[in-house]
């Protein structure tokens, strides 16, 4: 593949039973998307925990949660993995990967997150998120987390810029790389992009 990077950072925004993943590469002031794909990671009963989980009692809820995040994080870790073999096949090297997180504060008890619709819609996501933040683990890559609101501001601070110059060129990889570039696939890129090495290759 002519002008490939050598090295990329991967950046995602997890929902409940898939994930967009971008590789994204080059220098910090002028980086590219390489390569992006939706990955799934959950089907049928693997998805939607929380609400399966109310439907039960609390020890059998302690169970099903555990055999989904073990299940879901082996689907995850697969498809992830075949996407890093993929570009390593291109000769793109990848260690770190960034999976946002949401600011919210949820109870510790299992028992008392069940008990509001809200919660549970808040742990659903965090359960999610964390289940590819941990198969990205498992493959032996650098994990970050960042809380996914802040991700523009925090891009514009590393580099040096207001929100806006942030704005602008994401909008302009989007133009670059085509559709699809929905609001998924700009939250991962700025969630890799918070990351992007100013070290990295763009050549």
């Amino acid at each position: 593949m002519p002008n490939q990077p050598s090295t990329a950072v991967l950046g995602f925004r997890p929902h409940s039973y898939w994930t967009p993943a971008v590789a994204l590469a080059g220098p910090r002031h002028a980086p590219r998307v390489i390569e992006r794909r939706r990955i799934p990671f959950a089907a049928g009963e693997e998805r939607s925990v929380f609400h399966r989980a109310e439907q039960t009692d609390l020890e059998s809820a302690r169970v099903l949660l555990e055999d989904v995040r073990a299940a879901t994080e082996a689907n995850a870790a697969r498809e992830i993995g075949q996407f890093v073999a993929d570009l390593q096949r291109d000769g793109v090297t990848v260690r770190v990967a960034v999976v946002p997180e949401a600011l919210n504060k949820l109870p510790d008890s299992l028992e008392d997150i069940l008990k509001m619709q809200a919660r549970m819609l808040a742990a659903t996501g965090n359960f999610y998120r964390g289940v590819v933040a941990s198969a990205c683990g498992v493959l032996g890559l650098q994990v970050h987390r960042a809380v996914e609101r802040e991700l523009t501001p925090l891009v514009g601070n590393r580099l040096g810029e207001i929100v806006a110059v942030v704005e602008s060129r994401l909008k302009a990889m989007g133009r670059a790389l085509g559709p699809p570039w929905t609001e998924d696939y700009k939250l991962a890129t700025l969630a890799a992009w918070l990351h992007l090495d100013d070290t990295d290759e763009d050549d």
